[in-house]
């Protein structure tokens, strides 16, 4: 009976502090209301409702980058002779950016095109045309390509060791790699251009002797690649951007050696929600600013729109390119990307402090004969300063903008212009 009495008496005093307190809120409300003088002209400031053009914009960010980027990595591995250009300096397409010592390339070339010669004879001879200087001459080849593969084959195993034991790089591995299979190649060719010159021509002999010529003709045009690949050059127009390579190092096929940038134009990528990414194009034109680069404002266009969220955001990625021929963006540099999302042309507009919102409905104050007359309306897009007023207010009705939360339905009220 005690603890009945006791929840009641709890109850009873809940009851009375929400009664107190709801009773101070509406009195301080009526107090409010009551503050606001209808006697005395408030100043105000207006302006008209004018039909005016508004955009709604989503403002997204993102970071500038090259519109194009080469990694320069050499096809052949090799020690740096030269070095032409630096990290800042502008290239052409063509240009020549880095030289390797072509000096074993060179001895390779003439080993190809020796063997090349010597597939030829043989194929003369396998064809009842050789003499007995060309089995010689031949002969004194096969006995060149054996030492030279010899040489090689030792060399590479040497130099592998080397490598499994961390002594040298991975570079001079391929190079020594290189040597092996093109040594190899050669003597293999010298060897059967040999043999065909001592056995009976017959036309097993002959298809051979062509199979021989065909392959150290490839062979010789192998080695004249990897001496043209010896002159490293630029791709594209563009700026250096990074440098990894010093005269006198190895550079390796695997291994970044430069790093050249096309800044003729730049990119930025943003994320779009799901409900912005149906209204935005292909060729949509936004304006782009970039603080590090001044006040001046930049035109992007919509390049790319990726057609499924990205797992990680769960948004859209829509691709934006900026001419750049001033020159003055950079990639890294921090830009915000201002798109359009929706438009209305030609219609009733107001700024945007002249709307109330009072629990969702909205209203605004229309200047009528010197009092405020409260005037309920329906928004809709707005922009940073106007808003659309859809209904509820004609066009060069005089909209109060300033000084309404002082005023109430029926206010008197004089208009100030400063």
């Amino acid at each position: 009976m005690k603890r009945k009495y006791t929840k009641l008496l709890i109850g009873l005093v809940v009851v009375t502090l929400l009664g107190s307190l709801i009773y101070t809120y509406v009195k301080n409300k009526a107090d409010n209301s009551a503050n606001i003088n209808t006697d005395t002209a408030v100043a105000v400031r207006i302006e008209e409702a004018a039909k005016k053009s508004i955009g709604a914009f989503a403002n997204l960010n993102g970071k500038l980058k090259p519109v194009q980027e080469i990694n320069i990595i050499p096809k052949y591995p090799g020690k740096v002779n030269n070095i032409y250009f630096d990290i800042g300096q502008s290239v052409k397409a063509g240009d020549v950016l880095f030289t390797l010592e072509d000096k074993d390339v060179k001895l390779q070339l003439k080993q190809a095109q020796a063997g090349l010669d010597m597939a030829n004879s043989a194929l003369t001879k396998a064809t009842g045309g050789g003499t007995e200087l060309q089995e010689l001459q031949l002969k004194a080849a096969l006995n060149s390509a054996e030492i030279n593969y010899d040489d090689a084959k030792l060399a590479f195993e040497r130099t592998k060791q080397l490598f499994e034991s961390g002594a040298v790089s991975k570079a001079v591995l391929e190079q020594s790699e290189s040597r092996f299979k093109l040594a190899e190649q050669q003597y293999d060719s010298a060897k059967s251009n040999y043999e065909i010159t001592i056995t009976k021509t017959n036309p097993e002999n002959i298809a051979s002797a062509k199979a021989q010529v065909n392959q150290a003709a490839a062979a010789l045009e192998l080695v004249k690649s990897q001496l043209d690949n010896t002159v490293v050059k630029s791709p594209i127009n563009g700026v250096i951007a990074a440098r990894y390579i010093e005269v006198g190092e190895l550079a390796g096929s695997t291994s970044i050696a430069m790093s050249v940038i096309d800044l003729s134009s730049v990119l930025v990528d943003i994320n779009a929600t799901e409900d912005m990414i149906n209204k935005i194009k292909l060729g949509d034109k936004v304006e782009v600013i970039i603080k590090a680069a001044g006040d001046d404002k930049f035109e992007g266009e919509v390049t790319n729109i990726s057609p499924a969220t990205d797992p990680k955001t769960q948004s859209y990625l829509v691709r934006i390119k900026i001419d750049n021929s001033s020159g003055a963006l950079k990639g890294g540099m921090f830009a915000e990307v201002k798109l359009l999302l929706d438009k209305a042309v030609d219609v009733i507009a107001v700024p945007i402090s002249a709307v109330i919102d009072e629990g969702g409905r909205k209203h605004v104050y229309v200047l009528k004969g010197g009092t405020a007359e409260k005037r309920e309306v329906t928004t809709g897009i707005f922009d940073d300063e106007y808003i659309v007023i859809s209904k509820g207010l004609s066009e060069k009705e005089a909209v109060i903008v300033k000084g309404q939360e002082l005023i109430q339905d029926g206010s008197k009220v004089t208009v100030i212009t400063k």
